[in-house]
């Protein structure tokens, strides 16, 4: 019976050896018919491969009078990685300081032609007073620096990839990355069997999956190929792949395809995926340039990009970066000395992670602009000169997200609800219409809803310039009698009727003040004043003005309008403050310069929109309106933190406080900011309260500190006014103030308060000056 059963067992133990090498054999079969098949369809990706759409910053120009310090010209020389020397620059992206000029070797401009160049940029007294070219010494015409690299499209995410060949990448990088992730590279097959049980065994002891035993290859087969998804079935074909690209490619291709497409990180919205790119991104570097700190963090992403980002973690960064060191310590490859020092070395990017986001709103606003224009998709490799300045770009995410998180901490309630406070910014230049920058929400990576662009919310109190600017034009055919900037208006309870009932509108203090001045009604944003005007002037008027203007979102049919009851986008409103900075005439805001196809070809370059939405006497009485608002009106607070120079801008504040608004400009820049909750729930603050510091804070670093005041045009006359009567002042008026008035309406006769004016009429009948 025991010898049966011996017998039976044995059988059944050969049959199942049988049947398991012929399972074998045909999972082999299957296997290596999978590599065939891989083999031939698998192919690593090249350097002129799906090129990107890359997107560049608008050229900064060197010209005479220009400021470095206030411009930020070292900063943006250090974002297009220039390297300051001592003494003169041989290569191109060299620069040298001196106490009197400023030498730069201009890396070359193949959009423009240009080739590379020494430029001298010759100081007094700390301004550039001279432009010259370094090899003849003759003033030169037309200097920039190169467009910055901002953002860039492939295959639909948003990364941007510089292909480094093997031979550009330092040697010290490559033995770096094999000992840390694959230190038998150039003698396997693609499969290491010593690391996978050195990773098992590793595993077991420890319980959990610690370490894992993935070569190169089959690192750059999972990248390429498939899913990151833990699975067995992945895995085996994750292992037929990489024998395959072994099998096809020499190792060299393989090294260099994978230092160009590992994943390492995240800029923002944008992913990095290179160690050139990632050079770039954290360093501000070539990646011939970095240190071997600066490679020991690099290669130490690998294992978990996001993880050990210097960017998110700045602790977990360093350590896994000493991990390396100590490994190429251990290796051979780094001295005890060497070790120390760079140990005690502390990790430092170029960009704090609040602001290392590429513009992701603007870049985003600007693909649809393109799409718009050309009605078809982007070809791959163009390039997308843009309008944004990078510095400008920089500066305001810093003044958002620092004046968001300041108001938080000063009014605790507004952290307390489920969604947090947002707010927007928009910089404008005033000629051209130009998109300096965009900042559309506190963070694009939690909400990528556009509140500068998408966001319509009401205009509030930014409405009232366009009021009295509605009557300002109004008053040409009025003389005297027309509104001007000393005409009196009644601060007194009003009470209109409307086809839905009686409307009464109050000031924001709910308090009157009897006659006040259209200055100061403005400059004290009082409602009541408001209304009243466009009652006088119409609502036709004031419609019409604010169409010309650029608010294309509906408007009110009724007087509401004069207080802002209309929404409007943060862009829209911000451009037609432009057009009151620029004489009246209005430039459509534009993100875009000129699309080019890879070979330079011309793809689109937006025609100019530009129109006289009002006339320059009336505009210049409204900005000099909002000069007043701004040092010693409802926005007096910006002249406290600093903000210098000739400045206008209204605050606004929406009714409930649930949208507050500031809007100031130069007669070059205009900046906008909104600050609210997206679920407009009140914020219980004012326009001065919320959006002033953040305009403010930017305005600071944006605006020059010497800069031109707005032109007077022809047409206006000076006068020095009583501002209680709104007549011509007196030598008994115990105050008086130089007013502005469009030629005709300016007023004749002399104060009827106070008296005396007899002087003032005989110094006018013999042509003396009053």
């Amino acid at each position: 019976m025991p010898n049966r059963f011996t017998s039976r067992l044995f059988r059944l133990t050969k049959r199942l050896f049988v049947a398991g090498i012929c399972l074998l054999g045909i999972s082999l079969a299957v296997l290596a018919g999978y590599g065939f098949f891989l083999s031939g369809s698998l192919a690593l990706p090249k350097s002129d491969e799906h090129p990107p759409l890359l997107i560049y910053g608008a050229p900064f120009f060197l010209t005479p009078g220009l400021h470095p310090q206030d411009a930020g010209l070292f900063d943006r020389l250090q974002r297009l990685e220039y390297r300051r020397v001592n003494g003169r620059p041989r290569v191109a992206g060299e620069y040298a300081v001196t106490h009197d000029a400023i030498d730069i070797f201009l890396h070359a401009q193949e959009e423009s032609r240009l080739p590379a160049r020494v430029v001298k940029l010759t100081l007094t007294e700390g301004i550039v007073s001279e432009v010259l070219s370094a090899s003849d010494g003759q003033p030169a015409a037309l200097v920039s620096l190169e467009p910055a690299l901002i953002s860039g499209m492939r295959r639909g995410s948003r990364q941007v990839r510089e292909w480094i060949p093997l031979s550009r990448v330092p040697p010290t990088l490559i033995r770096t990355l094999l000992a840390i992730e694959d230190r038998r590279f150039f003698s396997h097959i693609g499969v290491d069997p010593i690391s996978i049980g050195r990773a098992l065994w590793t595993n077991l002891t420890h319980g959990a999956v610690v370490q894992g035993g993935s070569t190169l290859t089959q690192q750059l087969a999972k990248n390429l190929f498939y899913s990151p998804q833990r699975t067995f079935g992945r895995k085996i074909r994750e292992v037929v792949a990489a024998v395959a690209l072994e099998c096809k490619y020499r190792k060299e291709d393989i090294l260099e395809s994978y230092v160009n497409e590992i994943y390492l990180g995240q800029a923002g919205p944008v992913s990095i995926y290179g160690v050139g790119e990632a050079a770039h991104r954290y360093f501000g570097k070539t990646v011939e340039s970095l240190s071997i700190e600066e490679v020991a963090l690099i290669v130490g992403l690998v294992k978990g990009p996001n993880v050990y980002s210097p960017v998110k973690n700045i602790e977990n960064a360093t350590k896994r970066r000493n991990v390396v060191l100590r490994r190429l310590r251990d290796e051979g490859l780094l001295t005890e000395d060497a070790l120390k020092r760079s140990l005690n070395r502390p990790v430092k990017v170029v960009l704090a992670q609040d602001v290392l986001t590429d513009a992701p709103y603007f870049v985003d606003h600007l693909l649809r602009e393109i799409e718009e224009g050309i009605r078809q998709e982007i070809p791959e490799g163009a390039r997308v000169y843009s309008t944004l300045d990078p510095r400008a770009q920089q500066l305001a995410a810093q003044a958002l997200q620092h004046g968001l998180a300041k108001l938080e901490k000063t009014y605790p309630s507004l952290a307390d609800g489920d969604s947090p406070l947002q707010g927007a910014v928009v910089v404008l230049d005033v000629k051209h219409g130009h998109v300096l920058a965009m900042v559309g929400g506190r963070d694009y990576r939690t909400s990528q809803f556009n509140r500068a662009v998408q966001a319509r919310r009401s205009a509030g109190s930014l409405f009232k310039p366009f009021v009295y600017l509605a009557g300002f034009e109004a008053a040409r055919d009025q003389g005297e009698a027309g509104l001007t900037a000393a005409t009196l208006l009644a601060d007194e309870p009003l009470t209109l009727e409307s086809g839905t009932g009686s409307w009464s509108p109050q000031n924001y203090d709910r308090q009157y003040r009897g006659q006040v001045s259209v200055r100061t009604a403005l400059e004290q944003s009082l409602n009541v004043p408001a209304v009243r005007t466009a009652h006088r002037t119409g609502m036709a008027s004031l419609t019409s003005l604010l169409q010309a203007f650029g608010v294309a979102t509906p408007l009110a049919d009724n007087l509401s309008l004069a207080l802002g009851s209309s929404a409007v986008s943060l862009l829209q409103i911000t451009a037609a403050y432009t057009g009151l900075a620029n004489g009246g005439v209005v430039v459509h805001p534009v993100a875009i310069s000129n699309l080019v196809r890879d070979g330079g070809e011309t793809i689109w370059s937006p025609a100019v929109d530009r129109r006289q939405a009002a006339s320059p006497q009336g505009v210049f009485l409204v900005t000099s309106l909002l000069k007043g608002v701004v040092d010693h009106g409802t926005a007096a607070k910006a002249r406290a933190m600093g903000v210098q120079g000739p400045v206008a801008g209204k605050t606004g504040t929406t009714d409930g406080y649930r949208d507050a608004w500031f809007v100031g400009y130069t007669p070059d820049l205009a900046i906008g900011v909104w600050v609210g909750f997206d679920d407009e729930r009140p914020i219980k603050l004012t326009g001065a309260q919320a959006a002033l510091p953040i305009w403010s804070e930017l305005a600071v670093r944006l605006i020059p500190r010497q800069h031109g005041d707005f032109d007077l045009p022809s047409g206006i006359v000076e006068r020095r006014i009583d501002p209680r009567t709104g007549q011509l002042a007196t030598a008994q008026c115990p105050e008086h103030r130089t007013e502005f008035f469009i030629v005709g309406t300016e007023p004749t006769v002399y104060c009827e308060v106070h008296g005396g004016g007899f002087l003032e009429q005989l110094k006018e009948t013999f042509g003396v000056s009053p």
